[in-house]
Order: C-alpha cells, then structure tokens, then sequence
C-alpha cells in the first residue's frame, strides 16, 4: 500500500499534517525512518481514525520533545501512558496525531508490524509478517468476571441504602461495559482494528444486545431496573460466552452474591 492510498479515508487535512511532520524528519538526522502506523498502516481506516506515525531513531532519549513539532500547530499535547518519549496530539485543526518513537535497533521486533514507509533513509524495511494472533484470553475473561460480581456485592449496600441514583447509573453502565469486553474477548481472534473501532469488535446480534440495555435515569425504580437487566444479561449471555471457549463461570461466588443482594431486598435470581 502507498501512502497516499493509505491516507485516503481519513477525514482532509492529514496529508498536510503528514507532509509538515516530513519537511522536520528529512532535516532532522536522528530521525531515520517515518512510517504510518495503526488503522492506517493496516489499512483499515475510516473518517474517524487518527494519523499514527512511528518515528525510528539510533536513540529515542536523545530526539526532543514533542515542542519540536510546533510545526504541526498542535492546541493539545499529551504523552503517551506507557511509552516514554511517545506523545498524542491534537492540531489547531482538531486533526489528531500519536507519535511513537522506536530505536533503530529494536526495529526488527518492533511489536507495530503493520506499517506503510513513508521516509527511510537506511533502507531498514518493513519489518517482518505477523504471527497468527491468538484466541480468546481466558485470563482476561475471568477478570472481568470477577470484577462484575465483586461490583455487585457493592451495588445493595453504596447504591441503594445510601440511595445514590448517580452512582447508580455509573454501575449500570459498567455492567453493560463489562458484558461488552466479555463478547469482545470471547470472538478473538479478531481482525486488528483500532481501540476507537467499538462495535466492529460484536456481532449483530451481540450490537443488538448491548444495544436494548436500559441506559437508567437517577431515580430508584430505573436505577434498580437497568441494573437487573444489565446483570442478568452479564450473568447468561457473558456466562455462555466464558463457557463458549472453555471457561468456568464462578458459581459459588455468584451464589454469595446472590445472597447478599436478597438480604438487601434485590432480585438476583439462584444461579444456574
């Protein structure tokens, strides 16, 4: 893919961001490649995906900082949690851009293997094919899991007997979150995508689902309503997708839960 067709589903303007961003690495010798990156190096851009770029260099602590990219006009600029040195920003525009930097000798088991050259002064290439991505992570299942059913045992006693409906409406979307990781994980291998590309992640009738939740108003008969709704939902339609791909659904603690909600005066229906 070139450039120029990996660009063209983004909204206008990137071309000229991007051509700004390579007036700077051409005259700036410890940058040694450009490469497009994320949705638009996979070639699975939309309207609505960002520009992210990669920028190859011998020593990332010795590239300057995200000032150097004045140039781009940038109104907001934030680092990246996790990658030091690596930052987002957002033009006056408000075109959005990531920045990685990657070390020239990391470049081969550089884990952003879908890209698209742009600059390359050395001749490094495009790394090397991707491994088949793996299924479905059990582990990152039963987190979700867990952390539905330990919301839960909170919900009768900080929402309800203290009757705080805003919190209340704060729980039910988290249980509708929490349903929407457990289809998401549970039809991975998934088509790589970016973190905004939500609903590409289910399938009709999981957008469907997730789609008819009750979203609650801050009173007591919607808050309780939507989130038994949301947690009978979690409880049979994410329990069939754990159980789906092997997992074990953690019957005894949703009995312990289910006790502590009667004790409250709520519905939690005897688990299956």
């Amino acid at each position: 893919m070139d450039v120029a067709a990996a660009l063209a589903p983004l909204e206008d303007g990137y071309d000229a961001v991007l051509d700004r961003l390579l007036g700077i690495a051409r005259d700036d010798e410890r940058i040694r490649a450009v490469w497009l990156s994320g949705s638009v190096g996979r070639g699975t851009a939309d309207a609505g995906s960002d520009l992210d770029v990669i920028l190859t260099v011998p020593d990332p602590d010795a590239l300057a900082g995200p000032g150097t990219w004045a140039a781009l006009d940038p109104v907001i600029t934030i680092p990246i949690p996790g990658l030091p040195g690596c930052f987002a920003l957002t033009t006056r525009a408000g075109l959005r851009v990531d920045v990685v930097v990657e070390a020239v000798d990391a470049h081969a088991d550089t884990p952003y293997r879908h890209r698209v050259a742009v600059l390359d002064k050395d001749g490094l290439g495009t790394p090397t094919s991707v491994d088949d991505p793996p299924g479905p992570d059990l582990a990152r299942m039963d987190a979700v899991v867990t952390e539905f059913l330990r919301q839960g045992a909170i919900f009768p006693a900080a929402v309800v007997a203290r009757r705080d409906w805003l919190l209340g409406q704060v729980a039910a979307h988290n249980c509708n979150v929490q349903l929407y990781n457990l289809l998401a994980l549970a039809n991975e291998p998934l088509p790589p995508m970016g973190l905004k590309q939500w609903s590409s992640r289910l399938t009709p009738e999981q957008r469907e689902l997730l789609a008819s939740l009750p979203r609650p108003v801050a009173t007591r008969e919607s808050v309780v309503a939507a989130m038994t709704v949301a947690k009978d939902a979690l409880r049979t339609h994410g329990r069939s997708a754990v159980e789906a791909v092997g997992g074990t659904w953690p019957r005894e603690v949703e009995q312990a839960i289910a006790a502590y909600w009667r004790r409250h005066g709520l519905d939690w229906a005897d688990p299956a």
